[in-house]
């Protein structure tokens, strides 16, 4: 993996730049084992998945913590690919979701996903909800890099730039790893295994949490 210099763009978002935001992140989750068998079994029909996660991406702009990395934004640039990296984090004390977002979940989930997948979906979730620390602490809850800018380090070196800012507010931050291949790169980040969550597929993923770095 090569490390490419990062320029960080922060939150607020346009509406188009939420929805190269939304394209990045079902871009990089279409085989992701851990959420793809769920939204998006067959990778060329991403229409499930792009829903899904615009979803969870349109209720995060509630906080400023939504980041990119611009990708191509020349005039011929495909807009789907004007974010190369993007991350969504929650602060301290908030929910994923609000009450009213709550409450409609499971109607949402099923009327996307059908009612077995939407059961095991809300088992998932409660089983991420149950490993959660309860300890104050920002929360990575995406991290994404667009398939067609893979290998340049732009997903781990923006998530370094995130990380600085936490170290200067002297906050710690938690994330759960979908895919275990990418363990390493968050421990090279300062990350440690906090705890493990065992999916019903079989599948165990580690969690993970950093102290902040001091300087």
């Amino acid at each position: 993996m090569t490390q490419t210099p990062v320029t960080v763009t922060p939150a607020p978002h346009s509406e188009p730049r939420l929805a190269a935001i939304t394209e990045t992140i079902t871009r990089a989750f279409a085989t992701d084992p851990t959420w793809a068998p769920m939204l998006s079994p067959d990778v060329l029909d991403l229409a499930v998945a792009r829903r899904y996660w615009g979803f969870f991406v349109s209720t995060a702009q509630r906080y400023p913590w939504t980041f990119t990395i611009d990708g191509d934004t020349g005039a011929n640039a495909n807009v789907t690919d004007s974010v190369a990296a993007t991350t969504v984090w929650y602060p301290p004390g908030s929910d994923e979701l609000t009450p009213a977002e709550q409450e409609s979940f499971p109607d949402f989930a099923a009327e996307l996903l059908g009612a077995e997948k939407r059961d095991e979906l809300l088992e998932k979730s409660d089983l991420f909800e149950a490993a959660h620390p309860t300890e104050p602490h920002y929360y990575l809850s995406l991290l994404a890099t667009n398939p067609a800018y893979s290998g340049r380090g732009l997903g781990m070196g923006l998530l370094a730039a995130n990380l600085a800012v936490l170290d200067d507010l002297g906050a710690p931050s938690y994330l759960e790893s979908s895919n275990p291949a990418n363990d390493q790169r968050y421990m090279a980040l300062g990350y440690e295994k906090h705890g493990t969550i065992a999916l019903p597929s079989g599948l165990t993923l580690n969690t993970f949490w950093r102290d902040p770095a001091t300087r």
